[in-house]
């Protein structure tokens, strides 16, 4: 074989010209490098191999989404972010400008680092190349959320030239809609065009009011109405965004199914009838249907019941109206949570219970789930659901705890530890890093009780029960996956004043991001369902707007000034 400074045996190039993208794949023989040079070591973390192209690059592929492209800078080896809608990428470059790390929330993407090789080729010298690291996932399964030491080619000392540019190309970070992701609590809020609308039960699982209260909370799309349900107690609604259609459960086994302000005149009958038998109980009460949660990817409810005096779910597939069998809990103490969630872009449940057992349900398959459990040791009983879908960041406050105690969890990018680790048995089980948090100056009545996360802004909320004013807004991670111990960075607690005082159970709180604005919004009801109070819970957090010292509001009273809230009188 003839030296490395003599003839090289020939290689192939085969370039892809597109619309949006200019690309060569170099096909080299194995164990031969061009001219030398090579794609250099892995990364440091999770060891991605990067794959060496010579050429250059300058636009992202055709069907990808550019988060960054530093190829137009005069120093194109500096750090760059990316935010746009739920997507989020940070790419950082040593002071050396040699390496580089990233945190994603992007579930698929490829990095191309370009090198200065013998010189910056802007200025008419040196070779071109550059390394191709490719980070392929799903929504379901994400890629890595982050790796650190990615760097350009190598020359033929070994050493990583420097980052010429570089660009990441990729897949935006699913988007759930509008009232997916939220528990099964009381009421619903409908995000439509510009306009919100809020479904509200009469009832709760310890009362006998009926009826459905209908009302606009942005907007004008309605007239405020309420929708008559015979003697049926309606406790918990839930809203599809992309059909309009809402599901609402009774005390008993019947689901009702809304559109606009009426019961939806294309199914029949309605309301249906669920596989509900017995009952089953929580400390606020007692319910064969306990309630429901949405699906919107998916078009399917997710319908927490009794069977047979044992707890379990059920879901309604709404393209047919129909119900898939019931499966009871594996949790070993046989409950579920007062207001369990679906995560329709993971395919999981969520029931955190008040036996402090976290139980998480994949249902993929949702005719044959597969359970995973977890105990949590807390100051209180877990009581709700709250995940923001974006990161895979899951709460569960603790009721009866004060201050109030908060389970948080990163459940992003499943693998093995430090990251979340799901292991099959009958029942399997689940770890994750985690923390029980207590949030200093957040005192509730019964103590951290229902939470709501509004999607797309990392903001949520947790609230009491059975009384008090008393709400707070908390600050969730804007990124996950990388294993480390996810906390709530920033939270404050308010009382709204006037006379509201929060409702029964299941909980009457739901939170969403406002399409005028985009701030984060707390809707919540007042026992017998007369009064809603919108919070923004953005301005909450901002303290220029709502001072707050130890965490806990400084203005007059403690209570939350005018501009953050808005009274509506339910009809």
């Amino acid at each position: 074989m003839k030296s490395r400074t003599g003839r090289a045996r020939p290689f192939k190039a085969f370039c892809a010209l597109g619309a949006a993208t200019a690309l060569c794949s170099v096909a080299i023989p194995a164990g031969a490098t061009a001219g030398g040079d090579h794609a250099g070591p892995p990364t440091t973390t999770h060891h991605v191999k990067p794959s060496y192209r010579p050429g250059d690059i300058k636009r992202c592929p055709s069907g990808t989404t550019t988060f960054i492209n530093t190829s137009h800078l005069k120093w194109g080896d500096r750090s760059e972010s990316y935010s746009k809608g739920s997507t989020s990428f940070k790419a950082t470059v040593d002071a050396k400008g040699k390496y580089l790390s990233f945190t994603t929330n992007s579930p698929s993407f490829t990095v191309y680092i370009e090198g200065r090789r013998h010189g910056d080729h802007r200025a008419g010298g040196g070779s071109k190349a550059y390394d191709t690291y490719a980070y392929t996932g799903t929504p379901g399964h994400p890629n890595y959320p982050s790796d650190t030491g990615l760097h350009a080619p190598s020359a033929r000392d070994g050493k990583p030239e420097k980052i010429h540019h570089y660009l990441v190309c990729g897949q935006p970070a699913p988007v759930v809609p509008p009232g997916s992701c939220e528990a099964s609590g009381s009421l619903s809020a409908y995000v439509h065009g510009s306009d919100v609308t809020s479904y509200i039960p009469k009832g709760a699982w310890s009362s006998t009011a009926t009826g459905i209260d209908v009302v606009n909370v942005e907007g004008n799309s309605i007239t405020n109405t309420q929708i008559p349900t015979g003697t049926d107690v309606i406790n918990s609604i839930a809203t599809n965004s992309v059909t309009g259609q809402s599901v609402a459960t009774a005390n008993n086994n019947h689901v009702y199914i809304l559109k606009g302000t009426g019961l939806d005149p294309s199914v029949s009958p309605n309301p249906l009838t669920d596989s509900g038998t017995g009952q089953i109980s929580f400390s606020g009460g007692s319910a064969t249907t306990t309630g429901v949660a949405m699906d919107a990817v998916h078009n399917k409810a997710l319908i927490g019941l009794s069977i047979g005096g044992k707890a379990g779910f059920q879901f309604l597939d709404l393209a047919t109206n129909t119900f898939e069998p019931p499966f009871t809990t594996q949790n070993p103490g046989g409950q579920i949570s007062e207001d369990p969630l679906v995560d329709p872009i993971r395919n999981l449940v969520l029931s955190p219970s008040e036996d402090n057992n976290y139980e998480i349900v994949n249902v993929a398959n949702s005719t044959s789930p597969q359970f995973f459990e977890h105990p949590v040791t807390t100051g209180g009983e877990l009581d709700s659901a709250a995940e923001d879908c974006s990161t895979g960041i899951i709460m569960a406050p603790a009721e009866f705890s004060s201050p109030s105690q908060v389970e948080i969890a990163d459940i992003n990018n499943p693998g093995t530890a430090p990251h979340a680790v799901f292991t099959p048995g009958s029942p399997g089980s689940w770890t994750a890093p985690e923390q029980v948090q207590t949030l200093t100056g957040s005192v509730l009545s019964a103590g951290a009780s229902a939470a709501s996360v509004a999607q797309g802004t990392h903001t949520g909320v947790i609230t009491g029960e059975f009384g008090g004013q008393s709400l707070t807004a908390v600050a969730l991670p804007t990124t996950s996956g990388a294993g480390a111990t996810p906390a709530i960075s920033d939270w404050v607690t308010c009382a709204t004043g006037g006379t509201f005082s929060m409702g029964l159970d299941p909980h009457t709180l739901v939170a969403y991001q406002s399409p005028n604005g985009g701030h984060a919004i707390a809707l919540m009801v007042n026992a017998g369902a007369t009064q809603m109070v919108a919070v923004d819970l953005t301005k909450m957090l901002d303290g220029t707007t709502v001072p707050a010292t130890g965490h806990v509001c400084t203005t007059p009273g403690g209570t939350l000034p005018a501009t953050a809230e808005t009274f509506i009188t339910l009809p």
